[in-house]
């Protein structure tokens, strides 16, 4: 545990000194605060469910530029093999890149918690899908990172890993909704169920907390974190 604290603590520090990553901070967080004054300017009502679904979408497109560099950018320098060297295990690497984004994403979404704020100054919100919907927020981040880790462990080029992150949340988000609700066969069942759309949108922002979905993203999570490691620790010997 403490390799993967030491890790996690460089990788963090390396957000920090980034530009992209203070870019990406003021893009989301303008263009959340655009969109929650604008739905309540239209929608006078003290619901923050439409503003989380917002955020789950557009993290599909800000997520990945994230986790783009983590691995891609080590196998381009190659100070993947320096990395490797020192006395710590390919899991414990990759699990310290995954805190770090995990501990960033945390950094993204807690700010936005000020318009959560103002509709309890200012209006009587309904606590509970405010409280969901965060949650869940934070468990699809977590999953949308863990996609981007397998990709950036994939490939070279940060554009790239990038690009293939964002095509692959893409189609998983929108196979829940081409797939009619109503479909009772087994395939439509099988790719219903592997859309996030369908765990997050359907559930959490309507302050639904159901085990199933909750199961879906950590599960997920995990797997991809798995993967990851499978790949660096093959990439490593090839």
């Amino acid at each position: 545990m403490r390799n993967v604290a030491t890790l996690t603590k460089r990788e963090l520090i390396a957000y920090f000194l980034s530009p992209i990553a203070y870019i990406i901070l003021t893009v989301f967080l303008v263009l959340i605060g655009y969109l929650f004054f604008e739905f309540l300017s239209f929608s006078r009502r003290a619901d923050m469910s439409q503003i989380l679904g917002f955020m789950g979408f557009i993290s599909i497109f800000i997520l990945p530029l994230l986790t783009m560099r983590l691995f891609a950018d080590e196998f381009d320098t190659g100070t993947i093999e320096t990395l490797m060297t020192a006395p710590v295990t390919t899991l414990e690497v990759v699990l310290s890149k995954y805190l770090a984004s995990l501990l960033f994403l945390l950094v993204l979404i807690l700010p936005t918690l000020l318009y959560a704020a103002i509709l309890f100054a200012f209006g009587k919100p309904d606590a509970g899908p405010i409280l969901t919907g965060y949650l869940g927020l934070f468990l699809l981040g977590a999953f949308y990172l863990a996609v981007g880790l397998v990709a950036s462990a994939c490939v070279r080029a940060q554009i790239a890993a990038a690009v293939i992150s964002i095509v692959l949340l893409l189609l998983l988000y929108i196979l829940g909704y081409i797939i009619r609700p109503d479909a009772v066969d087994p395939l439509s069942k099988a790719l219903r169920y592997i859309s996030f759309s369908q765990h997050f949108f359907g559930a959490f922002t309507k302050g639904i907390v159901d085990t199933r979905d909750v199961l879906y993203f950590v599960t997920n999570s995990l797997f991809c974190v798995f993967l990851t490691t499978v790949i660096v620790t093959v990439r490593r010997w090839r």
